[in-house]
């Protein structure tokens, strides 16, 4: 490109072949055409880096980077931030697609008054269930803002967000996946000066079977990644705030849900304590009026934070004795 690119899409590629043509034809018939689009991939085992290479050659503007091993999505993404020109950048999935005139209505909003970040909306394709970004708070109030992000009534979907490049060079990667939009976004939602939003959906997300989330055989791995990105997001809010229970209790409802997860599964349970410590003052909010726990995980959780296990083996036992009378039935 003889100029530089006023916006830069990163799309991290990892065993996505049914779904890459799709995602990369949705970039290229965008009616903003001054981007650039870096494609990452990330050792896919699929025929996905010969298609990368086969769009490269088809448009100027996209470029390519072939990992030589599989970092995982987040080391993806960095590297293509990385290698960013644009002033603004957004990370598109490879396995969802835009609307055509996504980049064209989101920077345009940027440089209305010079927004580091502009917030759009996404739909579930399947359900269509629409993940909304309008806060009920000014996007000024940061420290509510967080708390939104907490809440999930804003969400911290990296693909729904066209950042300043500037702002991302200060936000620290996580290395691992779970809960790494979270550690993203509330890093640049605390740098950001100016934050906006487009109440339009232009983001598509498609559910995909092969993804990170779907695999059922990774619950050990993933109470590692959630306790190792979860630290990082509170060692980052203790770094910049003196008191990080200004975000309570959407801060502790957050980090009791993954506790949640923990507890009923009993692969993983014999390492939940390490999430218990990592935010103490959580475990004594367990029963705050905006917790959206049943009764009865609550019991649960507050049973576990005195390291009292007997009910939930209980219900290990009523779960086994339960699938053996159904396998009976068959």
């Amino acid at each position: 490109m003889n100029t530089l690119p006023k916006v830069s899409i990163i799309v991290p590629v990892y065993n996505v072949e049914p779904y890459l043509l799709r995602c990369l034809d949705s970039i290229l018939n965008q009616t903003f055409t001054e981007f650039e689009c870096i494609l990452v991939d990330d050792c896919s085992p699929d025929n996905c880096p010969a298609m990368c290479d086969e769009y490269a050659l088809k448009d100027h503007r996209i470029q390519v980077i072939h990992k030589k091993q599989n970092e995982g999505l987040p080391k993806a993404r960095k590297s293509g931030t990385d290698k960013a020109k644009g002033e603004y950048i957004i990370h598109i999935d490879s396995d969802d697609w835009i609307e055509s005139n996504m980049l064209e209505e989101m920077y345009t909003k940027a440089i209305e008054d010079n927004f580091d970040i502009v917030f759009c909306d996404s739909i579930e394709e399947g359900t269509g269930r629409i993940l909304t970004n309008r806060p009920t708070s000014d996007f000024a109030d940061k420290v509510k803002l967080i708390k939104q992000l907490f809440s999930l009534e804003v969400h911290p979907t990296v693909y729904t967000q066209l950042v300043k490049r500037s702002l991302l060079s200060k936000v620290l990667f996580p290395q691992v996946s779970c809960a790494e939009d979270w550690v993203v976004t509330t890093q640049t939602v605390h740098y950001a000066e100016n934050i906006t939003n487009i109440p339009t959906v232009f983001h598509h997300y498609c559910d995909n079977p092969n993804s990170l989330t779907r695999d059922n055989d990774l619950e050990v791995r993933k109470l590692n990644e959630n306790y190792i990105n979860y630290s990082q997001i509170v060692n980052f809010l203790k770094d910049k705030y003196n008191d990080i229970s200004i975000f309570d209790p959407e801060l502790s409802n957050f980090i009791n849900k993954v506790k949640l997860g923990v507890i009923l599964n009993k692969k993983t349970r014999k390492d939940t304590y390490r999430l218990f410590e990592l935010y103490p003052r959580s475990n004594k909010l367990i029963f705050n009026r905006k917790s959206k726990f049943s009764f009865y995980h609550k019991i649960l959780l507050f049973l576990a934070t005195k390291k009292i296990m007997f009910p939930l083996r209980l219900l290990d036992l009523y779960y086994a004795l339960r699938k053996k009378l159904q396998n009976r039935s068959r």
